[in-house]
């Protein structure tokens, strides 16, 4: 998992090469819809980098579908002048080595900066019998298949931490996919499925309110307003870090020097107090990375996921 003492560490100094026109108008193409997470840290980042680089203008362009491919291809088929970037989420990862993927993940991009983790919880139904997460293991093994798990789609963090839990711990959870989070919510709060490993913005209040009840989060520190929920890591179990994340990424070819100075307008914009609080509002931990650190983050994501889905045979959509 990635480490958050990076996010003290001090800006890169670094030239600053002028963009490939003056002036230029740059596109942040989000893999995703309108108003999750990785397209709400992509609007906070766009007016940063438009100021720090005297574009015309920053320009957010939402090209969703495919599990993410659609705007990934968009972005590894783009001149690699610096004036096209991908922001993707963890699913972009999770798809490396889906059949008939129109590229390479590791070939046809350049990473610039790991700009936020998406950290998951593991949260149960209230009446569920396990406590703790020693108890829900011990519960699961003692009941193989019957603990069931909600999630949203097959290619997804919450889809795939059941089958990383198996292949870490040996033990057998079912899966009940759902299309939209609201009917999840509300029948995993109701007792209808058990267990969910899910974002911290969309479980957050149904767990203060005592309507779910957290046993693990997947941070190496705990969540702040979450103080009593321990972290996986505590636990001793850091391979079970499975959360979801928001990437910058470049055209393979892309300028080194230029790839240098959007990670380092990303490292200043991570670090500014006001965009902090605004991201972990929306339930994300502000990162800000190196390309070297964005790099060895991905082709650990890409392992990962990939061995767990060649492991449990879990199908992509």
């Amino acid at each position: 998992m990635f480490r958050r003492t990076m996010l003290g560490a001090a800006p890169l100094a670094l030239a600053t090469p002028a963009l490939a026109q003056s002036g230029a108008q740059i596109r942040l193409v989000v893999a995703n819809s309108p108003g999750g997470g990785t397209d709400q840290v992509a609007r906070l980042l766009a007016p940063q980098m438009q100021s720090r680089l005297g574009a015309s203008a920053v320009v957010v362009e939402n090209r969703s579908g495919a599990s993410g491919v659609i705007g990934a291809d968009l972005v590894a088929k783009s001149r690699p002048d610096g004036n096209t970037l991908l922001v993707t989420a963890a699913i972009f990862a999770i798809t490396a080595t889906a059949p008939n993927l129109p590229y390479d993940i590791r070939r046809d991009f350049a990473p610039v900066s790991l700009l936020a983790m998406l950290p998951t919880l593991l949260v149960v139904s209230p009446n569920f019998p396990a406590r703790t997460f020693q108890e829900f293991v011990a519960y699961a093994r003692a009941n193989p298949g019957r603990v069931t798990y909600a999630s949203l789609g097959a290619a997804s963090t919450q889809t795939l931490a059941g089958g990383l839990m198996k292949l870490r711990l040996g033990i057998e959870l079912t899966n009940v996919p759902y299309r939209e989070a609201g009917p999840q919510m509300t029948e995993l709060m109701s007792g209808q499925v058990d267990a969910s490993f899910n974002n911290i913005v969309t479980t957050l209040a149904a767990v203060q309110a005592g309507r779910l009840r957290a046993l693990a989060v997947a941070l190496d520190e705990r969540w702040p307003t979450l103080p009593d929920v321990p972290t996986f890591r505590e636990l001793g179990m850091p391979e079970l870090q499975a959360s979801s994340w928001v990437g910058l990424l470049a055209p393979a070819g892309t300028p080194a020097p230029l790839v240098a100075r959007y990670a380092a307008i990303a490292r200043e914009a991570m670090a500014l107090p006001e965009l902090r609080s605004r991201i972990l509002e929306t339930g994300g931990l502000p990162v800000g990375s190196s390309p070297e650190e964005m790099a060895t983050f991905l082709n650990s994501e890409i392992n990962t996921w990939s061995e767990v889905i060649r492991t449990t045979g879990i199908k992509l959509d």
